[in-house]
């Protein structure tokens, strides 16, 4: 029997700064202990301290818990669109060379994008669910074609994100009646098309259970390797050339648990939106700026 890491690429601390940080920490460890999470990144939105989340969950480990979790962020681009961005140790959020990464609606894509690329970086990216509604989501932002293009620039895709997993599971037969455009949108959410997989060239395949509470944990995909990763390189090594594209469960949920996460998701999705919005205001006014064209990535 081969071994296989169970790695979620997506998860949001979310944490609340005027709360107990120890309590809210061990919360989320015993979610990941419970659904034997062996690897998770932590990519954190760029605007809710990333660097903090990640280094209050170390500081905060529970004692005997065996999930490695990574250094990330979710890197909120000039243009808007989200892009997944981790490496192996807490130390490259120090660099300055990355730091454009750590302020929202400051790096352009192709910035992102080269700072991915350059191999004495020490960090790797991916796309993110390019299904979502918005600037967010690439195919929406720039089409279907630009978006494997640029998937394939930073060498990662993101094949399911299970955000909609219980919208999914509660309202199917609403959403083929009423909204059936939406429902294409959160199922190539769930899990994109394997044409499109089939049609980008990257070096890896990301899974993500875009958690932004514990209750959510415990989706992933399990990877084969060949011995187990001692250190955080290896570990950092064998999910960046992962090429499972489907998604596996570890968690069951009632209905009435489902309609509560549906709930509390779609608060924290319209106040993350709200402060997005907020904040390209803000720069915009200490920029001076009424606005700006932002043009799809260059498809050269």
């Amino acid at each position: 029997m081969s071994l296989q890491l169970f790695a979620d690429y997506h998860f949001h601390p979310n944490f609340n700064f005027g709360r107990n940080l120890r309590k809210q920490s061990e919360k989320i460890w015993k979610a990941f202990d419970q659904h034997q999470l062996d690897v998770v990144v932590i990519s954190e939105h760029s605007w809710k301290r990333p660097t903090d989340s990640y280094h209050i969950l170390e500081e905060y480990r529970t004692s005997g818990s065996k999930t490695r979790i990574l250094p990330g962020i979710e890197v909120l681009t000039e243009e808007g669109l989200d892009v997944v961005v981790f490496g192996s140790c807490g130390s490259w959020y120090d660099e300055d060379r990355l730091a454009p990464l750590l302020e929202p609606y400051h790096a352009p894509i192709e910035t992102v994008i080269r700072l991915v690329q350059d191999p004495e970086h020490p960090v790797r990216g991916f796309l993110p669910h390019p299904y979502t509604r918005g600037t967010t989501g690439a195919v929406e932002f720039y089409g279907r074609e630009e978006a494997k293009i640029l998937a394939s620039k930073l060498g990662g895709v993101e094949a399911s994100n299970n955000c909609y997993d219980d919208t999914l599971a509660l309202g199917q037969r609403l959403g083929r009646r009423f909204f059936p455009a939406t429902l294409e949108r959160m199922q190539k959410t769930h899990q994109i098309d394997n044409e499109f997989l089939d049609e980008v060239d990257v070096d890896f395949i990301a899974i993500g259970s875009d958690a932004h509470f514990p209750e959510e944990v415990g989706y992933g995909c399990l990877i084969d390797i060949a011995a187990w990763p001692e250190t955080q390189e290896e570990v950092h090594q064998a999910i960046t050339t992962n090429r499972t594209r489907e998604g596996v469960p570890r968690h069951f949920k009632p209905a009435l648990d489902r309609v509560v996460h549906v709930s509390r998701s779609a608060i924290i999705t319209a106040h993350e939106a709200l402060q997005k919005k907020a904040l390209r205001k803000s720069k915009k006014k200490a920029e001076g700026q009424q606005g700006k064209d932002l043009s799809p990535v260059p498809s050269s």
